[in-house]
C-alpha cells in the first residue's frame, strides 16, 4: 500500500471514530441526573461534532472518495462504539473517560507520523478535550464516593471498553496494513499499542483502579 493511501485510510477512521463519539456523547445526555448536567453533556456533545468536522475537512482536502477512505475501518469501529456500555449515566462517563480517551491517544500517537497539513488538523481536532475529561472523571469520583459498591461496575465497563478496544484494533491490523505503513513497521504498530495501554493504566491510577488490567 501506498504512503498517500495509508494516511487516507487512518484520517478516514479518526474521522469516524470522531463522529460515532459524538452520537455517543450526544446520547448520553439523556441519561443525565439533573438539567445542568444534561446541558453540559450537549454541549460537550456539539464540541465532539466540530473535532468531526475539522478531520473531515482535511479528508475532504486530500480525496473525494470519503466513503472508500472511511470503508476499511468502519465496521471494527461499529463493533466497538455499538457495544460500549453506555446505558446509565455513570457507565456513560466512564465511557467518556476510558473510551473515548483512547481514540485521544490513537490521534496524538499517530499524529508526528503524517504530513504537516493533515497532523495539524489531528492537532486542532485534538485541542481543548481535557476539560471534557476532567469533567467525567469528576462524575466517576463523585459516583465511587457516594457509593463505593460502585467500584466494581466501574471496573467492569473500563475492563470490557479497553478489552473490546484492543480487540477492535487487532483486527483492523489484521484487516489493514495502513497503520504499519504511516508508522513505518510492525514494531513500531506494537509500539503504539503497548503505550496506549500504558496511557490507559495512567488513567485508571487517577481512578484507584490501578490493578485492572
Amino acid at each position: 500500500m501506498e504512503e498517500d493511501e495509508a494516511v487516507l485510510r487512518i484520517l478516514g477512521a479518526l474521522a469516524y471514530a470522531l463522529l460515532r463519539v459524538f452520537q455517543l456523547s450526544a446520547g448520553s445526555a439523556s441519561s443525565a441526573p439533573t438539567f445542568a448536567l444534561q446541558e453540559r453533556q450537549a454541549a460537550f456533545a456539539v464540541e465532539e461534532f466540530q473535532r468531526y468536522q475539522v478531520i473531515r475537512r482535511r479528508l475532504g482536502a486530500l480525496t473525494d472518495k470519503i466513503e472508500a477512505a472511511i470503508e476499511p475501518f468502519r465496521a471494527p469501529l461499529d463493533d466497538f462504539y455499538d457495544a460500549s456500555p453506555t446505558g446509565t449515566w455513570l457507565d456513560a462517563q466512564v465511557f467518556q473517560y476510558v473510551g473515548d480517551a483512547i481514540s485521544t491517544d490513537f490521534a496524538d500517537l499517530i499524529g508526528p507520523h503524517l504530513d504537516d497539513r493533515t497532523a495539524a488538523a489531528v492537532r486542532e481536532a485534538l485541542a481543548g478535550r481535557g476539560p471534557h475529561e476532567a469533567f467525567a472523571l469528576e462524575q466517576i469520583l463523585g459516583a465511587l464516593g457516594a457509593d463505593p459498591e460502585s467500584e466494581g461496575r466501574v471496573a467492569a465497563v473500563t475492563g470490557a471498553i479497553v478489552g473490546n478496544a484492543m480487540g477492535r484494533l487487532r483486527e483492523a491490523i489484521l484487516a489493514s496494513d495502513a497503520l504499519g505503513v504511516v508508522l513505518g513497521g510492525e514494531e513500531q504498530v506494537k509500539d503504539l499499542v503497548l503505550e496506549l495501554l500504558g496511557r490507559h493504566r495512567e488513567r485508571l491510577e487517577r481512578l484507584g483502579l490501578d490493578r485492572v488490567d
